[in-house]
C-alpha cells in the first residue's frame, strides 16, 4: 500500500504490533490471525513472551508458516505487570514508522491497518478508532483520547515519539495515562490527532 502525502512525496508505511503474551497460545492465535488477515500487507508483529513456558509459541510459529513479518522474543523472567514492561521493551526495539501496543486476547477488523494508514498525513502523530469493548457484555465504545475513554490496542503512535515515553504504572489505567501524556507532549496542533469513527478493534 502506498500512502500519498502530496504530489511530490510518496511513502510506504508499516504498523508494528507489539503483543505481550503469557502461556495463552489460543488467545494469541486469534490476535495474530486477525492481523495476518489484514487487507493490506503493511504490518509486522513482535510477540514478547512475559517469561512464558518453553515451546508455548510452537503452534503460533507453525501457523505463521515462516512469515518474516512475525517476530518472537521470550523474556528470561515474568514481570506480571499487565504486559507493560514487555510493551516498553517492544517499543524500544520497534523498527517501523508506526506502533500499536495491544494484548494477546484482543483482535482486529481486517481493514484496521488499511483504515489507519489511509488517514495519515505529514502532520499526523496519533490515530485512534472506536472499538467493541467486552465489559460484562460486548458493546460499541465511542473512544476519546482521555484516561477513561480509550483502551490499549485501538490507537497507534509514531514510533520515534513512543521511544521517548514509557508505560509508567502497572495497573489497568496505564494505557489511558500513556495516551494523555503522549497527546500533551506531542500533539499540540489540531491536525496531529486523527480519529476513525468505526469500531475496528475488539477488546476482550
Amino acid at each position: 500500500m502506498v500512502i500519498s502525502f502530496n504530489r511530490m512525496e510518496t511513502r510506504v508505511m508499516n504498523i508494528e504490533f507489539i503483543i505481550p503474551s503469557y502461556n495463552r497460545p489460543h488467545h494469541l492465535m486469534c490476535c495474530v490471525s486477525s492481523i495476518m488477515a489484514q487487507t493490506v500487507p503493511n504490518w509486522k508483529i513482535h510477540i514478547i513472551g512475559d517469561g512464558s513456558d518453553e515451546g508455548i509459541f510452537d503452534k503460533v510459529l507453525q501457523y505463521c508458516n515462516g512469515d518474516d513479518r512475525v517476530k518472537f522474543t521470550n523474556l528470561p523472567m515474568r514481570y506480571n505487570d499487565w504486559g507493560f514492561t514487555p510493551r516498553n521493551i517492544g517499543v524500544e526495539q520497534a523498527t517501523e514508522e508506526w506502533v500499536v501496543t495491544t494484548g494477546e486476547d484482543n483482535y482486529y477488523v481486517c481493514s484496521f491497518v488499511e483504515e489507519f494508514l489511509s488517514v495519515v498525513n505529514k502532520d499526523t502523530k496519533f490515530v485512534y478508532s472506536d472499538m467493541i469493548h467486552n465489559h460484562f457484555f460486548y458493546r460499541y465504545f465511542d473512544c476519546q483520547p482521555v484516561l477513561t475513554r480509550i483502551d490499549i490496542g485501538c490507537f497507534m503512535v509514531k514510533t520515534e515519539l513512543a521511544k521517548q515515553m514509557k508505560y509508567r504504572t502497572d495497573d489497568y489505567g496505564a494505557d489511558g495515562m500513556y495516551v494523555e501524556e503522549y497527546i500533551n507532549k506531542f500533539c499540540q496542533e489540531f491536525n496531529n490527532v486523527r480519529k476513525i469513527s468505526q469500531a475496528l478493534y475488539v477488546h476482550n
